[in-house]
């Protein structure tokens, strides 16, 4: 099948902050000219065995168009080097760039990945994460069919030997999938899979909000903006990608409390009279209280289904946090 593949404008050129950011583009064997139809974007921070793995897959794209691909290193130390040189030696074929951004914060290592990336569209993916050997491809034929300002697609979890069972029972980690050419909103949009329209991006200075950079919720911060501006979102079943999810976020306390964090971060976006706000926390009051009960009840005929009740219970807690000061470091 031939694919139309966008071009580039002149006003696409990449811009650089020489007082926060290190490049380490220079220098090496995998360089490309002409223009490029996709950035491949990924932050990543202390993961060099997993960022690893990611590039190996996105070593196997099959999109058969020109693409880059750009780390963006939180670490200020450069851990994710030697994983990117590795992947530069084994895969010639892969444009790889690698900056460190040494402001700490997921919001500042992903503005500087959109302000480097020069294609036309950027595709997200995590550094935790692996692409299936279609995703990209997938990714860009249903934005080419619907001309949507972004496509997204779902992010399978792979739980490594040993994992709990309940873990698997209780579905936590799934995440709603849709079927492929549906239309999604906002709320199931995130940089985990996606791929968007790059002048989405270069309309705004910063468009992930620092304020954000160690809380997270930036990407659905970000897509909520656009949403509002009149961006359409797509749904691409098939365009998987797997993520890793080690032991340490298997812990019941990190599951409880990243619940009531990504809830506090949702709630408190959304704009609303005083009034409106004291009775959303008050519905989140009556919540917590309830499923809190109803996890206890459920625990002893199996903890999968009070860990579920539990996230609910996090879920309507966040809603009476949400008019709170208070503010989670989750980066």
């Amino acid at each position: 099948m031939n694919v139309f593949i966008g071009t580039l404008s002149a006003n696409h050129a990449p811009q650089t902050n020489v007082n926060v950011r290190q490049s380490h583009t220079e220098g090496t064997s995998n360089s490309h000219t002409g223009p490029l139809a996709i950035s491949i974007c990924v932050c990543t921070y202390r993961r060099p065995y997993l960022l690893t793995k990611l590039l190996d897959s996105l070593a196997k794209q099959s999109v058969g168009a020109p693409f880059e691909v750009i780390v963006v290193d939180n670490d200020s130390a450069g851990g994710g080097a030697e994983a990117v040189e590795a992947a530069r030696k084994q895969h010639p074929e892969l444009y790889i760039r690698y900056e460190i951004e040494q402001q700490k914060g997921i919001s500042f290592a992903r503005n500087t990945a959109v302000s480097l990336a020069i294609g036309d569209f950027i595709a997200w993916i995590d550094d935790d994460e692996t692409a299936s050997e279609d995703w990209l491809k997938l990714l860009w034929l249903m934005r080419s069919i619907s001309d949507a300002d972004a496509v997204f697609g779902p992010v399978v979890p792979v739980f490594p030997q040993g994992s709990h069972s309940w873990l698997r029972r209780s579905g936590i980690f799934e995440r709603p999938r849709h079927a492929t050419g549906a239309t999604v909103d906002a709320r199931e949009a995130r940089t985990g899979n996606a791929l968007v329209k790059a002048c989405w991006f270069r309309t705004l200075k910063h468009p992930f909000d620092t304020r954000l950079a160690n809380t997270g919720g930036e990407d659905y911060d970000f897509f909520a903006r656009i949403e509002r501006l009149g961006a359409r979102f797509k749904w691409c079943n098939e365009a998987e990608v797997f993520e890793l999810v080690p032991f340490e976020r298997q812990r019941l306390t990190w599951i409880l409390e990243r619940r009531l964090r990504s809830s506090t971060q949702y709630w408190r976006r959304r704009n609303a009279s005083r009034a409106r706000m004291a009775l959303r926390a008050s519905v989140g009051g009556i919540m917590f209280v309830f499923f809190c009960l109803a996890g206890v009840i459920a625990a002893p005929f199996g903890l999968h289904r009070a860990v579920r009740l539990w996230c609910y219970a996090m879920g309507g807690l966040g809603r009476a946090v949400a008019i709170s000061g208070l503010q989670w470091k989750g980066y």
